[in-house]
């Protein structure tokens, strides 16, 4: 799931929860994408559905003209392909074989994103972030990248630190700095804690989601008092940049869990960046609200994509070739 920052200012729609963009943005018809049976590449389809029709990372990815190629394995040139094919082709399904083919290449010792098997989304997703960073990025490590025209570190990494702090004793560990483009919570911690958090009060509230979160993903987490005076902590995450595009990555514990209709009941569409993490210390984190605007979703070993699209203003389902127009309660349904 995707969250970007406020674009969008109250419609005129009648309906609540819909949103009106600002200012009107170009953008070519939704086009489906192959998945021929063997090809398995649905979950690529639906990464690259999220890609394209973010408008933050489309704009961008646009004005890079410059990049390490690494040929046949290139992923940045594949994917500047599909983008010119989803901007000018005038065929309503486009091949993604190109990227499909670069990825294998790309992840070949590693034995990911291979011809023919299913993968999974947001690693994939990720992995494209990633590697769009090491085309552009000159060499760059990736937990220390602050290059201005690096799309993933600039527009989607979460820069933080993880620290164990003891109330009892006052002892605290040494801060733990890292990088993340996805942020993965159990789905069982998420409902779990969706229940806790409803019985305590008497009605959800607007900034519930991103405490819910944030309490999911450290639930059993527990590490010893680096003062070993006895007590068991929660890890402490602070937050120290402003991402435009937060992604939400939920993980499930099983693949026949029935656990989906309360994770929907669980999701919020507005993110405030200050409720997701234990602090944030950019003050325009503090302030930053963002709007659920895509949702990839699993269901029977196969991928499809709900996406907010800005110029008409409704979600369109996208699942491989077949691409429609949905009412927002429909998101909710499927």
């Amino acid at each position: 799931m995707s969250w970007k920052r406020n674009y969008f200012a109250s419609g005129s729609s009648g309906l609540p929860g819909i949103f009106t963009p600002r200012t009107m943005t170009s953008i070519a018809p939704s086009k489906g994408l192959i998945n021929e049976p063997g090809q398995n590449s649905c979950f690529l389809n639906s990464a690259l559905q999220v890609l394209w029709h973010l408008d933050i990372f489309r704009r961008s990815f646009r004005q890079l003209t410059t990049h390490k190629c690494m040929e046949d394995s290139c992923i940045f040139c594949a994917l500047k392909s599909i983008f010119v094919q989803f901007q000018f082709s005038s065929e309503k399904v486009l091949p993604s074989d190109a990227l499909r083919c670069a990825l294998a290449k790309t992840f070949q010792d590693e034995q990911r994103f291979q011809l023919g098997i299913m993968d999974d989304a947001a690693e994939c997703f990720e992995n494209i972030l990633m590697r769009i960073h090491f085309h552009i990025s000159d060499e760059t490590k990736e937990d220390i990248c602050t290059a201005k025209h690096c799309i993933p570190h600039q527009k989607f990494a979460m820069t933080l630190f993880e620290q164990c702090v003891c109330s009892n004793c006052g002892a605290s560990s040494d801060p733990l700095p890292f990088i993340q483009m996805v942020h993965y919570i159990s789905t069982t911690s998420l409902c779990n804690q969706a229940v806790r958090m409803l019985e305590c009060r008497e009605k959800p509230t607007p900034d519930m989601f991103g405490e819910l979160l944030r309490n999911a993903s450290t639930v059993g987490d527990l590490r010893n008092c680096p003062g070993n005076c006895g007590e068991k902590l929660r890890i402490r995450r602070v937050l120290m940049n402003s991402p435009e595009i937060i992604t939400i990555g939920l993980v499930w514990d099983s693949d026949h869990s029935d656990l989906a209709e309360d994770v929907i009941h669980s999701l919020g569409t507005v993110l405030r960046l200050g409720d997701l993490f234990y602090r944030v210390t950019e003050d325009k984190a503090k302030q930053a609200e963002l709007y659920l605007v895509g949702v990839v979703c699993y269901y029977g070993k196969h991928y499809s994509t709900f996406f907010f699209q800005t110029k008409i203003r409704k979600w369109i389902y996208f699942d491989d070739a077949h691409v429609k127009e949905v009412i927002i309660w429909a998101l909710c349904n499927q």
